[in-house]
């Protein structure tokens, strides 16, 4: 075929080869909106970082504390980009070796846990000093109680020499801590009568069916488990004073004299002298600074709130929360030594209310926890566990209009438990003030979270068998 005549190429040129606009009105249909979606978005409807805190068993202070601090922090999810859920472990020396494996981001420690394991001393002994440990909070008083079977003779803290004792699960720190205390009296394992070996989470029974005389119980304080034992068994809280202890914790800063506040138990008329530990938010250097910002930023901003939701965290100022750790602070808490919101009187002291709603059933919610460390519901009690893992709100409406139950915090997945405390072991309101108390300055008052709701606290967790932390 000839070429055409020079006059119609380019009317061919563009007939056969139309241009690329010839195709826009088609590809703006296609990408306007499109387009327009993508604007329509909020700048900030990205992923929230997950962060996870290691806790203790359902039936200790520990894990409504991380509760808490994930409800806070899940309830401004949105505006500050990180989702937080709990995972329940048997406590310090797990959620230590949990934070070093990476599995938990955040984690619930006892303050002699802490140094020991900063200076490779005590059950760290072998290993290297953990010089990657950061501390964010000083959190809850936790006191070394001591209980007494309602059938021994034991009145004092030198009788229990020779008797039925257990010092707390191997491996655990509430070993830890006794320890501590029988290194100061002089006293070795054999000191004692040998014990019948129980189950985890079943170890404190002996003090019901008379398989025990004693036990040693790191806790915050009241404690449901704790009320549980005094009342349903007639266990005794025994005072742990005198000059051995004076002399512990002079040369160990990292305890503190202590006093178990009157009537928090059934037959416990007036307050019992210990010492304790504190609980302490630790992290390892590598957290981003970003992201412990956030979580001082809420905590310390929701302050009120915080002290209102369990009973042994009613002591909580804002100068006990940054006391100095046997750890560096976290850069990203560097700047925390700012002001922080000022607390009221009627915000160190828990109402009736608040005390009734502490103690009844409660919705328990924990991140499954696969390894053995898991401190399961107690044996014996009323606490059917659902086995299919649920997606837990923030908050939840349904929730807050029934008398005397919290909302649940908020994480990744639950598994949901509901126990009802004994009638006996109710705590008296009048003693909720009162606690763990501190004779030091700066001592250890606690922390948790809050629903919508600023005045309903956080209900104590699924009781029978102390946790070891």
């Amino acid at each position: 075929m000839g070429q055409a005549h020079p006059f119609y190429q380019p009317l061919i040129r563009f007939t056969m080869y139309p241009s690329p606009l010839h195709h826009l009105p088609a590809l703006l249909r296609i990408t306007l909106p499109l387009l327009a979606a993508a604007l329509a978005l909020p700048l900030h409807a990205t992923t929230p970082t997950n962060l996870t805190i290691g806790t203790g068993a359902l039936n200790g202070v520990y894990y409504p504390t991380g509760g808490a601090i994930c409800r806070l922090l899940n309830e401004e999810s949105a505006s500050k980009g990180l989702h937080c859920s709990v995972q329940s472990t048997s406590g310090s020396l797990a959620n230590l070796k949990e934070l070093g494996q990476g599995k938990i981001q955040l984690a619930l420690v006892q303050s002699d846990v802490v140094h020991h394991a900063a200076k490779g001393t005590g059950p760290f002994v072998g290993q290297p000093p953990n010089d990657r440990l950061r501390s964010l909070f000083r959190l809850h008083q936790e006191s070394l109680t001591l209980l007494a079977s309602a059938t021994s003779s034991i009145t004092t803290l030198a009788d229990i020499e020779g008797k039925r004792v257990d010092l707390g699960n191997p491996g655990s720190g509430e070993r830890v801590t006794s320890q501590a205390l029988l290194d100061a009296m002089g006293w070795q394992a054999s000191s004692f009568a040998p014990v019948i070996p129980a189950a985890v989470n079943s170890r404190l029974e002996g003090l019901c069916d008379g398989t025990l005389d004693a036990a040693f119980v790191v806790a915050g304080h009241p404690n449901q488990g704790i009320g549980d034992l005094t009342g349903r068994c007639k266990a005794r809280i025994i005072p742990i004073e005198g000059e051995q202890i004076d002399r512990l914790l002079k040369h160990h800063p990292y305890y503190q004299h202590s006093r178990i506040g009157a009537n928090l138990y059934p037959g416990q008329p007036t307050s019992v002298s210990t010492f304790a530990v504190t609980a302490e938010l630790i992290a390892l250097d590598s957290l981003p600074e970003a992201e412990v910002r956030t979580v001082r930023d809420v905590l310390t901003a929701r302050l009120k709130q915080f002290t209102r939701l369990h009973p042994a965290l009613t002591p909580l100022t804002q100068d006990s929360m940054l006391a100095a750790a046997d750890v560096p602070r976290h850069p990203g808490m560097e700047d925390a030594a700012l002001p922080l919101p000022s607390l009221t009187p009627e915000s160190l002291t828990a109402s009736a209310t608040e005390v009734s709603a502490a103690t009844p059933a409660m919705e328990a919610t924990s991140a499954a926890h696969a390894s053995s460390e898991v401190t399961a519901p107690p044996v014996g009690t009323s606490a059917p566990v659902a086995t299919q893992p649920v997606a837990v709100p923030p908050t939840s409406a349904a929730m807050a209009t029934q008398p005397g139950v919290a909302a649940p915090p908020s994480a990744a997945t639950t598994t949901q438990a509901t126990v009802t405390m004994p009638a006996s072991a109710a705590v008296s309101p009048a003693a909720v003030a009162t606690g763990a108390t501190s004779d030091t300055k700066g001592g250890s008052p606690s922390a948790t979270g809050s629903t919508n709701d600023a005045s309903q606290p956080l209900p104590a967790a699924p009781s029978a068998s102390i946790p070891t932390q």
